[in-house]
């Protein structure tokens, strides 16, 4: 059904704004030149071809950089805003992609992974027709139909692609094998952990959560796209990304890959009584 698409555009843009939001206690620390590291020290480190705040100041000369990271900061949530309320939807789209990778790569020092799978589904938003359902611009426009099937193939697609190489990048690597790779993960001062599994230590719970883990990735193309496995690894998959939230305090990568995988495996299969639209 086409909901999915209506799915996808309000969760995306609201995860992002919901993560833009979460930092602004920050904000002035990661972006301003009273913060961490000064901007043009940081714009320094980055590649040639990105597009930063302060190479984007430099082209326009007139506008002091504080003045630019004032309309970057207000700018952003509100096409974030429109995105979700479907105005103008292809534009506040490509606004949004445009002002997440820039400000993204002003602090590229500070980014992971959950910023890449913000980027490419934002740019999904700019491509998928999510603006052809319950939406501002059907109301504006008229509503058109459209085949909705090609996004999400294309969606289905790129998340059996991304899951397989994540499970074969860990299947080759020992301590993964060996269970070693979660222990030190949950042992790491980098994540943070709701409460110590080290009363498991001599239980094979690691290793069998580490195999767990690389089966769930390696077969997800496979079983994922098979009805009559897809709501048991669906499941699997989304007790995965609960764990990751609870065990390793990456709460919004955890949020951000269950919406996507919702968006292409779930809410597809719902009559529009079961979805409540």
């Amino acid at each position: 059904m086409k909901t999915w698409l209506f799915f996808f555009r309000i969760n995306i843009a609201g995860f992002a704004l919901i993560h833009f939001l979460s930092i602004q206690p920050d904000f002035n620390d990661l972006y301003s030149y009273h913060g961490y590291v000064y901007p043009d020290i940081m714009d320094n480190t980055t590649d040639t071809i990105s597009l930063t705040l302060v190479g984007l100041q430099g082209i326009l000369h007139k506008i002091g950089y504080e003045t630019l990271l004032w309309i970057c900061r207000i700018a952003f949530p509100v096409s974030l805003l429109m995105l979700i309320a479907g105005l103008f939807t292809r534009v506040s789209a490509i606004v949004a992609l445009f002002l997440q990778l820039l400000l993204i790569k002003s602090v590229h020092l500070y980014e992971y992974g959950v910023d890449g799978f913000t980027t490419f589904a934002l740019f999904y938003c700019c491509i998928f027709p999510v603006g052809r359902v319950y939406s501002l611009d059907n109301r504006l426009l008229g509503k058109r139909e459209v085949d909705d099937e090609p996004y999400l193939f294309l969606l289905k697609a790129h998340l059996s692609i991304a899951y397989f190489f994540s499970g074969f990048d860990k299947v080759i690597g020992v301590t993964w094998r060996n269970g070693e790779a979660l222990w030190k993960v949950m042992h790491s001062h980098n994540y943070y952990s709701i409460f110590s599994l080290d009363f498991l230590a001599k239980t094979p719970f690691f290793v069998i959560s580490c195999w767990a883990t690389m089966i769930l990735e390696l077969a997800y193309g496979i079983f994922m796209n098979v009805r009559v496995t897809r709501p048991y690894w669906l499941m699997g998959i989304v007790l995965l990304h609960l764990f990751i939230a609870l065990f390793m305090g990456l709460f919004f990568f955890s949020a951000l890959l269950i919406i996507l995988n919702l968006s292409a495996y779930y809410v597809p299969t719902l009559k529009p009584a079961q979805s409540g639209l």
